[in-house]
């Protein structure tokens, strides 16, 4: 199997605090790879390391050079007094982007995220608008590899379905393999097709979707990690 993204021995150390404790991880190229944990399991901080904005106290990660990544880590970093379009258009900016190249780009990107282009301010957003544009956002450089911290926290039903809609439509069209961390164990068995557990930050478990059948991912988180 050909792994985009590995780790060995990963360890994260807060003065008194081990975030990370000897975390080796392995996702799948192409995969969607959600990754599970209670709070304070290490999620956040092993994202944060594999996406270059944090450093681990040892261990190492193992990568393809020039791998392309995009994050939506915590919360987005949105100018609300910008439309969408007015967002995009700075990032791809200072990405280096003319002007001609930023108007066509991003319109691509708010079409990819089934966003409507208009002149409505970020502020005035609802929070399943400002996830997708903070998707869009990432995607700027289309990464191979997506980083996406609890991206359905608070989005109703419908920001849910939307969410989803998309995360599987960058999987499945573009190739772009995903990481995602979730508390919304029946949202995520239904994109995700590998699995890692964490607990106090050690990696309990890691197993792909056909490893559970048909049993509900939830019962079998409480069965094999809770109990």
């Amino acid at each position: 199997m050909t792994y985009i993204i590995k780790t060995d021995a990963l360890c994260k150390q807060y003065k008194e605090t081990t975030a990370l404790n000897h975390v080796s991880l392995h996702i799948p190229k192409g995969s969607i790879y959600g990754l599970i944990g209670n709070n304070g399991a290490g999620k956040t901080t092993l994202m944060r390391i594999l996406s270059e904005l944090q450093t681990q106290t040892s261990g190492t990660v193992l990568k393809p050079k020039n791998l392309k990544i995009g994050t939506i880590i915590e919360s987005p970093a949105l100018y609300p007094t910008l439309s969408a379009r007015g967002n995009l258009e700075y990032q791809l900016k200072i990405t280096g982007y003319s002007g001609k190249e930023r108007k066509k780009r991003s319109a691509r990107l708010l079409s990819l995220v089934h966003l409507k282009d208009s002149r409505k301010l970020v502020m005035n957003y609802s929070l399943g608008m400002k996830q997708r544009l903070a998707l869009a956002m990432a995607l700027v450089e289309m990464p191979d590899f997506l980083i996406l911290d609890e991206p359905l926290n608070g989005l109703d039903p419908e920001g849910i379905k939307d969410i989803r809609n998309v995360i599987l439509e960058l999987n499945h069209k573009f190739d772009v393999t995903i990481l995602i961390s979730s508390h919304i164990l029946g949202e995520l068995q239904k994109v995700a097709t590998d699995y890692g557990f964490l607990k106090n930050g050690k990696l309990i478990r890691e197993f792909s979707s056909s490893d559970i059948a048909d049993e509900d991912l939830e019962t079998f988180y409480f069965k094999n990690i809770l109990s």
